[in-house]
């Protein structure tokens, strides 16, 4: 590479002013340095050099990137012009010309900052190149850190005027604020400074919030939260608040920064979202959050609570006679009546139908509830409000059935309480209305469905109950209790239950019931639901050094102790939380790991050789036989019989534990052996169904139905046991390329006395225009859907609609995943007719439910 273009990597983007008086070693010069760079300017004397240099700044606002000036100029030194210039721009890169004589100015030159000499005559550009290359890397630098400057006073602008911004000091007295944040408060400069963020400070602020701010930042953490503040107008408002603590360059602290995001409209909405908008008394969504939430820290007290529940007598009838504006109006007063009523924090008050009011009174005895009843219906007649269709009265009454709750005596869900309260006001309409009930039934309690009979522990009803209405990110830890099945089938029923209460034990020693939730799921599972984040860690700890560590105390019983230990499948999240743990729990069981975690994060690596596992195990069961079914009842809603089961899948390990499909479904599909799978099923199906007078679901997939030799095996069987009593369920999904191929088979099965289901009806692909074109029996809803019918509008009214449309065409519709009562009580407003799910039982062993 020649000296030329070497040097031209470097200059050619760079403008240079030249300051030079005689013409000849101008006119040599330029012949040398003019192609280097992008534009070279002259001026033939200090003065006019100067004033070049003010211009060019004044029209670009930039700067010249070199100034190469002579040192000895008539007009003015070129020293003098170059500290003239410093002072105007302080990091201007310059250079000097001189001849040998001229080493007299070296140390002036120094002193003012010029940056490099340059001996005249310059013969060539060997001569300059180093000197030329050192300047113009010191000009490409300058440029990058002019540049850096610049987009820092940039950032801090857009910061200060767009970022609700505040620094403070180790004390949190407030050093610095955004402009931003000021305008958006009302607040001056000189109001903040030095004050502590109190200043802001709304006095409804809880002080446990402030508490465990600084308890967290003292800690050097970071702090996330929610504040309510005020305005200097006094005008509430919300923010989410993030404060890191500040650090010098010797890594000391020296106080906090805080981001701010303003969220009153979404406080706003959230609190229209958990309020009726008439009365605007808390409604029915946060009714369930709460009682869950302080009926768990009133068990942990050991004090009372009590739930009413009130409701309007005739009201409809009195809608209907008065109209809607005096029925709102007649709603509005009672409201306020309530709210006259529990105007302490030991009250709470919601509005959980049109008609229907709850109360929740903390930590009373049963006179003072019984009395605060009475007096509650008093105040609601003495409103005089007229009402003619009343049969107990000439005004508007209310009757009110409650409980009020001894938790040392009774540990009973939220969902169970509340059923308790709604019998007893149902039977208080039917003892004539205007008064009121509060009873607890010892044997009413046994048989809640929400309670596990064996542990006296909150169910899995309980557990997606609770799941149901998480509103932040929680913990879940699914256990599994090893051998269970072995050793039950070794030492009898009553050894393996026995076994589990020892166990139940076991857990609640270790949690604290303020902390932590414990279910039992079934008689080898338990759940631990963890809803507080900064307990995840202590909860993960405990996990690990206390729940998974084999149990030897007693000495008489050690082997069976060590069989059964724990393994655990461990999730955090909101949506799929109890999936996500429970295939994690499959894997750690089949790999015989003590615990595994979910993580949505795995490489493609990962995640291929997890797949490639479940197939190797999926495999092994195909192989031995060890594919099972296990039998879900379905409940007719016009007497609550049982009409059918549906049989599903489950996979034996040679331990003898039980896998759910969520474990190897997928990779069953997507292996060759699938309908091998499909047979070994069936074949066991038809086994239960041969024995008993019994109606049976079997589910097929398009595969299956696509299948010349499945088809023939299907044919052979309804040939040998016959087809009344079966119903094959097809998933509706987008692998169906050939709606006549599954006309044929609806065709063929029902020469054989078959009924036939859509599975997962709503999911996603389903369309009326396909249903229209088959002979079908029944629409089973996909789970998905049911689960938030009470949640999303559209959503129930979606179902309405495929209701509507199947009650037309003579079409049966079966809700599945219907797991709380509340979710029973909402189907079968809707009009549904079959009902699935583990409110009425959850899939078990056909010798369970009586079939073996």
């Amino acid at each position: 590479m020649d000296s030329l273009e070497e040097l031209s990597e470097y200059t050619t983007k760079l403008k240079l002013l030249y300051i030079e008086s005689d013409e000849e070693v101008i006119t040599s010069t330029l012949n040398l340095i003019k192609n280097l760079f992008l534009e070279v300017v002259v001026a033939k004397s200090t003065t006019e050099g100067l004033e070049l240099y003010k211009r060019y700044f004044s029209d670009t606002h930039d700067y010249y990137d070199i100034v190469l000036t002579n040192v000895n100029m008539s007009d003015m030194n070129g020293l003098i012009m170059s500290s003239k210039i410093k002072a105007y721009n302080k990091n201007q890169i310059i250079a000097v010309t001189t001849i040998g004589s001229d080493s007299k100015y070296y140390l002036d030159a120094i002193g003012i900052g010029v940056d490099n000499f340059i001996l005249k005559p310059i013969i060539n550009l060997d001569s300059i190149k180093h000197i030329l290359i050192d300047l113009a890397k010191k000009t490409i630098l300058q440029n990058k850190l002019k540049n850096k400057e610049f987009l820092l006073k940039q950032k801090k602008k857009i910061i200060d005027q767009h970022v609700y911004f505040t620094s403070s000091d180790i004390n949190g007295k407030i050093t610095d604020i955004s402009k931003a944040y000021l305008d958006f408060t009302g607040y001056k400069m000189e109001e903040v400074i030095g004050k502590n963020h109190s200043i802001f400070r709304n006095q409804d602020l809880d002080n446990n919030i402030v508490q465990n701010l600084w308890d967290t930042i003292l800690k050097d953490r970071i702090w996330v939260g929610e504040l309510k503040n005020n305005k200097i107008s006094g005008e509430e408002y919300w923010i989410n608040t993030t404060i890191t603590p500040l650090y010098n360059e010797e890594n000391v602290k020296i106080g906090y920064t805080s981001i701010k995001e303003d969220i009153t409209n979404q406080k706003r909405l959230e609190e229209l979202s958990i309020k009726d908008p008439l009365t605007m008394l808390y409604n029915k969504r946060n009714f369930d959050y709460f009682i869950k939430k302080e009926l768990k820290n009133s068990i942990w007290k050991k004090e009372n609570f009590a739930l009413l529940l009130i409701e309007i007598d005739y009201y409809t009838e009195f809608k209907n006679t008065y109209g809607n504006a005096k029925a709102d109006n007649a709603l509005i007063k009672i409201s306020s009546i309530l709210n006259k009523y529990t105007d302490s924090k030991a009250y709470n008050i919601f509005k959980i139908s049109e008609e229907e009011f709850a109360v929740i009174i903390l930590n009373k005895d049963d006179a003072f509830i019984e009395n605060f009843s009475y007096d509650l219906l008093s105040s609601i007649e003495s409103l005089k409000i007229d009402n003619s269709q009343s049969n107990v009265s000439k005004y508007l009454t209310a009757t009110i059935g409650g409980v009020n709750l001894d938790t040392i005596l009774y540990n009973i869900s939220n969902n169970n309480l509340y059923n308790i309260a709604d019998s007893n006001l149902n039977q208080a309409k039917l003892n004539g209305r205007n008064n009121i009930l509060l009873k607890i039934d010892q044997s009413y309690v046994e048989k809640l469905k929400n309670i596990d009979r064996v542990t006296k522990l909150p169910n899995r009803i309980a557990l997606l109950q609770d799941i149901s209405v998480l509103q932040k990110e929680a913990m879940l830890i699914l256990l599994h209790i090893n051998q269970l099945n072995s050793l039950k089938d070794i030492y009898g029923d009553k050894y393996a239950t026995d076994l589990v209460i020892k166990k139940t034990k076991e857990l609640l020693y270790v949690l604290k019931e303020e902390e932590a939730s414990l279910y039992s799921l079934n008689l080898n599972e338990f759940a631990i639901l963890v809803t507080n984040k900064k307990l995840f860690e202590k909860y993960f700890s405990l996990l690990i050094h206390s729940i998974l560590m084999p149990n030897d105390e007693d000495e008489n019983n050690a082997n069976t102790n060590i069989l059964a230990d724990f393994t655990a499948g461990v999730s955090y999240g909101i949506l799929n939380v109890f999936n996500h743990a429970d295939i994690v729990l499959q894997d750690a069981i089949i790999s015989k790991e003590n615990y595994k975690i979910y993580s949505s994060n795995q490489t493609a690596k990962q995640l291929q050789k997890d797949n490639l596992d479940r197939l190797r195990i999926y495999k092994n069961a195909l192989h031995k036989g060890k594919i099972i079914p296990y039998f879900q009842p379905i409940i007719d809603t016009s007497d609550n019989s049982i009409i059918k089961y549906e049989a599903l899948a489950r996979l034996e390990t040679d331990d003898g534990e039980i896998i759910s499909p969520y474990y190897f479904l997928d990779s069953a599909k997507e292996d060759k052996t699938f309908e091998f799978f499909t047979r070994q099923m069936m074949q066991k199906v038809f086994n239960v169904f041969e024995k008993n007078d019994v109606n049976i679901s079997i589910n097929l997939t398009y595969e299956n139905i696509t299948s010349k030799t499945m088809l023939e095996y299907i044919k052979n069987r309804l040939n040998k046991y016959g087809g009344d009593g079966i119903t094959f369920e097809i998933v509706e999904s987008e692998d169906i390329l050939d709606y006549k191929r599954i006309k044929e088979f609806i065709s063929m099965v029902k020469e054989f006395g078959c009924k036939i289901s859509i599975d997962d009806f709503g999911s996603g692909y389903s369309n009326f225009t396909n249903i229209t074109q088959l002979d079908i029996d029944y629409i089973k809803l996909d789970g998905s859907l049911i689960e938030k019918i009470n949640i999303d509008v559209n959503i129930k009214h979606m179902i309405k609609g495929i209701i509507a449309y199947s009650k037309n065409a003579n079409i049966k519709t079966i809700a599945e995943f219907v797991s709380t009562k509340e979710l029973d009580d909402s189907v079968r407003e809707l009009g549904i007719d079959y009902i699935q799910g583990y409110y009425y039982g959850e899939p078990k062993s056909p010798d369970a439910y009586g079939l073996l």
